[in-house]
């Protein structure tokens, strides 16, 4: 699928970027929305960029999106088991 969006003529200057590097700066931020809205995986996410997981990881924690989601009572529980060991 394609999407086209108009951008302004000044925004590759603004941002000192190239039109790939401006493109590539909109999927991430859109896959980083996405990911940190609970509407994409992070799977989905890092497809969405073009990145490895990993490197999709390492976005997350430079726009400081956690990547582990814990409910309070998932986290009491681990932390019994672990007291338990």
């Amino acid at each position: 699928m394609k999407i086209t969006i108009n951008i302004p003529e000044f925004a590759p200057l603004v941002l000192n970027k190239d039109l790939q590097e401006l493109k590539d700066l909109i999927k991430l931020n859109s896959a980083l929305m996405l990911y940190k809205n609970g509407k994409f995986s992070i799977e989905q996410a890092a497809r969405f960029a073009n990145l490895s997981i990993y490197d999709f990881m390492k976005e997350c924690n430079k726009n400081q999106i956690p990547v582990i989601h814990y409910e309070k009572e998932e986290l009491e529980n681990e932390l019994k088991l672990m007291d338990s060991l």
